[in-house]
Formats: structure tokens, sequence, C-alpha cells
């Protein structure tokens, strides 16, 4: 009997974390796109999205606006990104994001705290999850899974496929119509 829940999640910033993410915004344009292409490995690989068709999105999206990527220290980085990798603590990303136009990611934590600071997400789903899992109403989900979900924490062969098959330009169109916005 709940009608219109508000979904969207919660985090609470200090003044500290919200100075020190004023100071990092200082570095970039006016706008700009924050972009974490790695997924947690160790949970599962079945999340991730290729390395390489997240650099031809860069690629595209770089020529209309400034690309920032968070992440873990030590991450392989995009070509044509601002590094932020290692950066920031997870509030700190949040709050950045908060200031972006738009996150690009797979499913996971900075996808449900980009909800937190009324930030649309860009979110490529695999078969690994249910599209449900980040149902946020202002996100657009891009499920490029022909199975599942899954479930599984060991290397799956269809979201291996599914993520190698996937035409990267959906994800690039999706980006560029978010921007005209």
């Amino acid at each position: 009997g709940v009608e219109n829940p508000k979904l969207k999640c919660e985090l609470y910033f200090s003044d500290a974390q919200r100075k020190r993410v004023d100071e990092l915004a200082k570095q970039l344009n006016k706008d700009f796109v924050v972009i974490e292409p790695h997924s947690k490995m160790s949970y599962t690989p079945n999340r991730a999205y290729p390395f390489k068709k997240w650099q031809s999105i860069v690629d595209e999206v770089s020529k209309h606006i400034q690309v920032v990527q968070v992440g873990e220290k030590g991450n392989q980085l995009l070509t044509g990104v601002v590094d932020f990798t290692g950066k920031t603590s997870f509030k700190e990303v949040a709050l950045l994001i908060g200031k972006s136009k738009l996150f690009i990611s797979t499913e996971g934590g900075l996808v449900h705290a980009a909800t937190a600071v009324d930030t649309k997400s860009i979110v490529v789903i695999t078969g690994y999850q249910d599209v449900r899992m980040v149902a946020y109403p202002q996100n657009i989900n891009i499920n490029i899974a022909s199975h599942g979900p899954c479930g599984l924490k060991i290397p799956c062969v269809f979201c291996q496929k599914d993520a190698e098959n996937h035409d990267y330009a959906i994800v690039t169109k999706h980006i560029m119509e978010c921007l005209s916005e």
C-alpha cells in the first residue's frame, strides 16, 4: 500500500568532508561527469564491463565534457580522464558525484551513494544481478544480460559473453542524452 515511495539512500557528511571536496572540485571544470569503470572483482567477476569498452565510452564522452575517474588507488586508469583514484573516501566520492552532471558505472556502492546526493547514474547491469537492485527512478539502467540473475560468485560464461558482445555505443548514447537534458 505504499504509493510513490522515495527511493534513495541517505548519507551524512561532515563539514570537513564537504570542505575537502569543495577544494578538490576547484581543480575541475564547472561541468564534469564521474566514472568508476572497475567492479569489485573479489566479490564477483560477473558485474564487470570490459575496460576497453569503458575506454571507448570515455574517448567519445570526453570530447564534450570533462570525465573524472574515481575508485581505489592502483586501479587501471582510463586515458583522457582526471585521476581522482585513491584521493577520496567513500563519502567524499559521494559528495564529488553530487557536484557532477552524471555518474557512470556498473552496479555497486557508488550507484547507491549517488542517490543520496541526487545525481542520476548510468548503470551497466549484467546477468549477475537483477535490475531491481538499482531501480532508482532517476537512474538509467542498461541491462546487457541475456540470462539471469545468476548470482554466481565464480566466473559465469554467460555474463562474460554478454559483456563482450554488448555494444558500448548504447551506453555512450544514453550518457550524451543525459548531458543534453
